[in-house]
This record gives structure tokens, sequence and C-alpha cells, in this order.
């Protein structure tokens, strides 16, 4: 077997070695990466309860409510935590000047969330936003007030406590949610359960991290010149994922708008469930070798690579069992949603290959360029959706979404090869073997269902997607395997990396246990 390199886990913490306190932050960043997925998988978990105990239209009333939230805390969202990791030299007040800010921001927000309030109830036409927006600026104004000194975990590559931090806001808001909707079965489950987690939120970054922030604006002129493009990057992302919600909620209603929003949340489930651990564990990295470009370039290929592998055949495999998944997951009002999630699925997709680039683009110091490639495509994003929802519904949307997806692909490559000297055919080369397996699964798993559902017409669909899954997973490895053979075992792969890690740990067990 050729020689073996070092795994993505491996390699993050060979930079985390390369910093103060090496050792102990090595460890943490094998924590944050092996854990931050329990930590997400808690929101599946929690959709997957509510689903049961709410309906279509209360998702879609808090929907409707959040998307005025989001607009508003958006006018704030200079992305100064960004700057602070992205800058290396980076002092107390650039911290303090960042918390003030932040203050300032919560405090304006929730100030306009309470003037907007019945006029958003007006503009959906259903009243009951309003006293939700009302009630949910109590949350936006807690946000701003929450301890900046925890983005060092993040700076300084401390994932275990980054973790930990993380991980205990998630809970507190997972057990009010919960708790109110088997006790209440009402949308104000989701809103109390957000507002509370807020305020536990600032009340924990204080007791996690030691530092204190003072008021002060000294380093204004620092952050602003590299965050005024993150603020326009944050404006056009909200309106190409928000705006959708936005539009539908005063043209197809609560229960379409529920459904829509539900079927995006899980299709996005490969990129925000295990994508975004990666990408947020990484990008502290890319920072650090913004300015050896070979040496990002290797680091950018070694991460995406194993995004690749474990993407592709997650979103391949949820297409193929769509109908399963909803039935057997959200249960059997929720079906409507079927096409929307195969649809979102192929979206998710996109978005998993693209974070990555988006990310280089960014710790190169270069948001611009990726703003302004956004903006360009909500030109056409925005007339299309509003043109679509109003003739098509929510599938129509989904369309739109769909193809503005893929299109924005081709000028982010050409942006991204550009920065980065990347060769193109590196670049692919890390795709093919991923995407054939990935296609030959869903092949296998298509017939398959065909010849229990022809065998079997009664299979019980909880058994059924179990078996789908397991089937999937064991063609989708044996394939990969296959094509990994025959293009000569590579050494710069995915494969090779992970084979690398099972044999390790396992000649680590036999030895324990002789």
């Amino acid at each position: 077997m050729p020689p073996v390199r070092q795994g993505l886990f491996s390699n993050v913490m060979s930079i985390a070695k390369k910093q103060p306190g090496g050792a102990h932050v090595a460890r943490g960043a094998l924590l944050m990466m092996a854990l931050k997925m329990a930590e997400r998988s808690i929101g599946f978990v929690s959709t997957m309860i509510l689903a049961r105990l709410l309906t279509p239209a209360d998702f879609g009333l808090v929907a409707m409510a959040m998307t005025i939230v989001t607009l508003m805390e958006l006018m704030g969202a200079f992305g100064f935590e960004t700057a602070i990791i992205q800058r290396q030299d980076a002092g107390r007040t650039h911290y303090d000047t960042a918390w003030t800010f932040g203050v300032i921001f919560s405090v304006a927000t929730a100030l306009m969330l309470l003037v907007l309030a019945i006029p958003a109830g007006h503009f959906y036409r259903e009243p009951r936003v309003a006293t939700i927006l009302m009630v949910l600026a109590a949350g936006a104004l807690a946000q701003g007030f929450e301890n900046i000194g925890t983005v060092a975990f993040r700076k300084e590559l401390d994932f275990g406590r980054e973790f930990r931090f993380l991980l205990s806001k998630k809970l507190v808001s997972f057990t009010v949610t919960i708790g109110l909707a088997f006790a209440f079965r009402s949308y104000w489950a989701l809103i109390i359960g957000t507002v509370v987690g807020k305020w536990f939120s600032v009340m924990i970054s204080y007791r996690v991290h030691p530092f204190r922030p003072r008021l002060s604006l000294a380093a204004t002129r620092d952050l602003f010149h590299f965050s005024r493009w993150l603020f326009l990057s944050n404006l056009v992302l909200f309106l190409q994922n928000k705006s959708d919600a936005f539009i539908l909620g005063r043209t197809v209603g609560a229960s379409d708008l529920g459904l829509y929003n539900i079927a995006s949340e899980i299709a996005t489930l490969p990129s925000t469930e295990v994508i975004a651990p990666i990408n947020r564990a990484v990008f502290p990295a890319y920072a650090m070798l913004s300015a050896e470009l070979a040496k990002l370039r290797e680091k950018f290929l070694e991460v995406f690579r194993f995004i690749a592998v474990i993407s592709l055949p997650v979103c391949v495999g949820l297409v193929c069992v769509a109908d399963l998944a909803v039935q057997v997951l959200l249960g059997d009002k929720w079906m409507a949603a079927v096409p929307l999630l195969q649809l979102f699925t192929v979206c998710g997709l996109t978005s998993s290959l693209q974070s990555n680039l988006i990310l280089v683009i960014i710790a190169l110091g270069k948001p611009k360029a990726n703003t302004m490639l956004s903006a360009a495509m909500l030109v056409f994003y925005l007339p299309a959706m509003f043109w679509a929802s109003i003739h098509y519904g929510t599938l129509g949307a989904t369309w739109v979404h769909l193809v503005m997806s893929i299109i924005v692909l081709i000028p982010l490559h050409v942006v991204f090869f550009r920065l980065t000297e990347l060769r193109p055919a590196a670049y692919f080369n890390t795709l093919w073997r991923p995407a054939l397996a990935a296609a030959g699964m869903g092949l296998a798993v298509l017939a398959l269902e065909q010849q229990i559902t022809a065998l079997h017409s009664g299979f019980p669909p909880l058994a059924a997607l179990v078996t789908y899954m397991i089937a999937g997973t064991l063609c989708y490895v044996s394939f990969l395997l296959i094509l990994w053979h025959l293009s000569g075992r590579p050494a710069h792969s995915a494969e090779t990396a992970i084979l690398s890690e099972l044999a390790r740990r396992l000649g680590r067990g036999a030895q324990s246990t002789s």
C-alpha cells in the first residue's frame, strides 16, 4: 500500500499542536470534531419530536415571525467574530469593540421588532405574528450581551471548551421547547424555547470564559475594514436563504410554508449536521495558512475529500427514501413535503460542496468576491421566486431554489480557482469516485425497494427504511473501495486516510487487550 498521509482530524490536530498549549488544544480539536455532530443532532431530534406534536401551520407561523427577526438581526451581522478569528493580531480592543457593537445592535433590533410587530401581522394577514414578534424581541435583546471572549475558543482551536459551551446552550433550549410542546401542543413552545435559550446563552458565556468585555469603540476602523463585506455577504445570504420564506408567507400561507421549511431543514441535514461542524473546525486552520497558498490548497483538498465522501451518499440516499423518511420521522400529515424534500436534498448537496470554497475565500481576506457574486445572482433569484410562488406555490419556489443553487456553482468555482490557483483537475479528482459510488448505491437502493414492494406490500415503513439504509451503506462502501482499488489506491485520498485511521485504531485496540 502507498505511504499513508494524515487524515482530516490528524491534520487539524497537527496545526493545533503548533499553538501554545498544543497538546491540550489538539485533544480539544479532536473532541470537537468527534462530538460536535452530537450537539448538532439535538436539533434534528427536536424537529422530529415537534413535527409529531405540532402542525405544519404551527411551523409556518413561527417561520413567518423568524424571517422578520432574522432580517432585523442581520442589520448588526457584521461578522466581527469572523474578523477576530481571521485577524491574527487581534487584541483586547478588538474584542471590546465587537462586544460594544453587539450590545448596540441587539438593543436596536429589539426596538425595531416591537415597532414592526403590528405591520408584520398585517403583511402576513396573520395577527398572531405580531404577538410572537413582541415576545421574540426579548431574545433579540439578549443576543448582543453574550461574552465575546468565547470567540477565543475557535481562534485558539480550543474545540473542547467550544463544544461544551454550544452543547449546554442547545440542551437548555431543547429541554424547554420539548417540555412546553408536550404540555401545550402549541407553537408557543418554539417561541419560548428560543427566548430562554438566548438568555441562558448569555449567562453561561460568562461562566465558561473569564474575559469581561468593556464598552469601547477603539478598534472600529480595523473591524469594519474587514467586516463591511461580511455584512453585505450576510445580507445577501439572508435574501438567498430567507426571502423565500418571506415571500411564501404572504403567497401560500402558514401551512404550506411549514411544509416547505421542514422539507428544507431535513434536506440540509448533511450540511448542517455533518459538514457544518467540519467547516467550523477548519476555518481557523485556513486562516492560519492564508499566507501560504500552497499549504492552504493542500489543506482544502484534504478537507474537501472528506466532505465529498460524506455528503454525496447521504444526499443520494435521502432522495431515494424520501417518502419513507417523511412517513417514519414526521408522520402522515407531512407526506405533502416529499417532493419538496427530494428537490431540497439536491440543493443541500450543492450547499455542502460550495460551503468550504466560501470559507477559503473568506480566510484569504476576500469576502468581497463572494458577496458580489451572490448579489449578482439575487437579481435573477428574487423575481423568479416571487413569480414561481404565485403560479406554482411551494413546488415552483423549490424548483427555483434548486436551479439557482446549481447555476451559482459555476462563477463561484471560477473565483475560487483564480484566488487559490488550484488546478481544476486536482479539484474534480476528489469528486468522481464518491459521485460514481453514490450513483451506484442509489440504483441499488431503488432496485431493492422495487423488489421489497413487489414481494412484501405490507412491509413496515420503519423496517423498510432501516433495510434500505443498511443496504445503501454497504453498497456505497463496496463501490467506493472498488473504484479506489481500480484507481491504484492513491495515497492522497479520503479512502486511504480513513482506512489508515481505522487500521491504527484497531491496532491500538488489539494492543490494549493483549
